[in-house]
């Protein structure tokens, strides 16, 4: 009788590789589409880092107020919830700063 056949991660003990954080973030918020539209008095969340974005967007704190994503470290916000989302960051210990023009 043939044994079945395991792959070479699973003989080693070893895990497959982990999802990259754009991967995670592409899952959990897409990249929008482009498109020709011009968006006024739109509202947009800038991190530092992609990984920063990702863990935001997968909290279902967070996650209501993000449409999508702009780049990989900035997301567009609901219209008119740029309040709650910034008074909800710092609820969290975040700092936000708000530009306005």
């Amino acid at each position: 009788m043939a044994r079945p056949k395991t792959s070479v991660a699973a003989r080693r003990g070893s895990s497959p590789k982990p999802k990259a954080a754009l991967e995670l973030l592409d899952e959990i918020l897409p990249l929008a589409e482009p498109t020709n539209e011009v968006h006024h008095d739109a509202a947009v969340l800038e991190v530092g880092d992609p990984a920063q974005l990702l863990e935001l967007a997968a909290d279902t704190a967070f996650r209501p107020f993000l449409i999508c994503r702009l780049a990989p470290n900035i997301a567009l916000v609901d219209p008119g919830r740029a309040h709650d989302l910034a008074e909800a960051l710092r609820r969290r210990g975040h700092t936000p700063k708000i530009l306005k023009p």
